[in-house]
């Protein structure tokens, strides 16, 4: 992410989102009641109705609109902000919508009357990780190959590979190259200089497919880490996240670091330590100083009640974390409520 334009006196932030991190980042940012202002395409506002009755074109026009609604769709590349029309040269008190993607290189103006230390924190995020790497995971079986990213805002789907085989068939040399080849074709596709590469699964063909990787194509497999799970897909690259294993090459990851805490957190409930959940507690603990980290889940953080716990946890210098809903971890968190708080200490409510 780019910021082109900042004046917080005025509550302005001028942003250029260059992934599909940076619009999840927005996504979080931008609030029921902000005003923001970009270029987009309008039907002409025409002089007469015999004019309006033929087909009219779309003009360019920089507009304001007042932000009722705003939606993010999991590993689309598209942010849709709808809202009144406030500002701009026709159609003022009408409903129009933003599609803000990265591929388009779009400007967004966003105007707050006051931006949240959370906000500015989440912006700051998005522009320290835009210069980072993303992980790709290749998790694979004799049968089946898994390709995926790890972005900021979760693991994303990129192919899934069948090997073809029939029962000892797989010992073929031709039927290893077939798999071997399908899949360093996607990897050439989706792995630039500087991705770190993990290798995971169950069996031996994440070593097989490492050693062809390597005689073949070596500079793929430079930055390449192999791991074992229990499972395969990706059900087995959640399980080497959760692990941790790939803390080292990710550590700055959201992903990981959110699920990381998460992890940490049903590990104190499970053994009644130092955790609390649901709103009414972990308030309770706030005001009792006892939290050292807040976690919540981003749809909770535009409510009321969202706010309050934040603003606690500011007052007593507890640490907040923000968790997106997309990934497993999210999900989690948000089967108890989604509102939970690592403790400093166990206190009596």
């Amino acid at each position: 992410m780019k910021i082109i334009f900042s004046d917080l006196d005025h509550g302005e932030l001028k942003i250029m989102p260059e992934n599909l991190d940076d619009i999840w980042h927005l996504y979080n940012t931008i609030q029921k009641g902000d005003l923001v202002q970009a270029l987009t395409y309008r039907t002409d506002d025409q002089a007469t109705d015999k004019i309006r009755s033929k087909k009219s074109g779309k003009k360019k026009m920089k507009l304001g609109i007042r932000v009722e609604e705003i939606k993010f769709h999991e590993f689309s590349d598209r942010l849709r902000i709808h809202g009144i029309i406030e500002e701009g040269p026709q159609d003022k008190g009408s409903y129009h919508t933003f599609n803000v993607t990265a591929d388009n290189q779009d400007k967004i103006t966003i105007v707050k009357e006051e931006w949240k230390a959370f906000e500015l924190e989440r912006i700051k995020e998005a522009v320290e990780q835009t210069k980072q790497g993303l992980v790709l995971f290749i998790c694979l079986d004799d049968d089946s190959a898994t390709l995926a990213k790890l972005r900021q805002s979760g693991v994303q789907l990129i192919a899934e590979i069948e090997s073809h085989r029939s029962g000892k068939q797989f010992e073929s040399v031709n039927v290893e190259k077939e798999y071997f080849g399908e899949i360093i074709s996607m990897l050439k596709q989706n792995k630039s200089e500087n991705t770190p590469l993990i290798i995971l699964g169950p069996g031996f063909a994440k070593d097989h497919l490492l050693k062809y990787g390597k005689e073949k194509h070596e500079g793929l497999f430079e930055s390449c880490m192999v791991h074992t799970t229990g499972q395969e897909g990706m059900n087995g690259i959640h399980e080497a996240i959760k692990s941790g294993v790939i803390e080292h090459i990710a550590k700055e990851n959201r992903v990981i670091f959110e699920t990381k805490l998460v992890e940490t957190l049903f590990q104190e409930i499970k053994k009644d330590g130092l955790a609390s959940y649901g709103s009414d507690e972990v308030r309770l603990a706030l005001k009792n100083g006892a939290v050292d980290h807040l976690l919540i889940i981003d749809s909770c953080i535009r409510s009321k009640i969202g706010e309050e716990l934040i603003k606690h946890a500011q007052n007593q210098q507890s640490k907040f974390t923000i968790i997106n809903s997309i990934h497993d971890a999210g999900k989690k968190l948000d089967g108890i409520g989604g509102i939970g708080a690592i403790l400093r200490f166990k206190f009596q409510g």
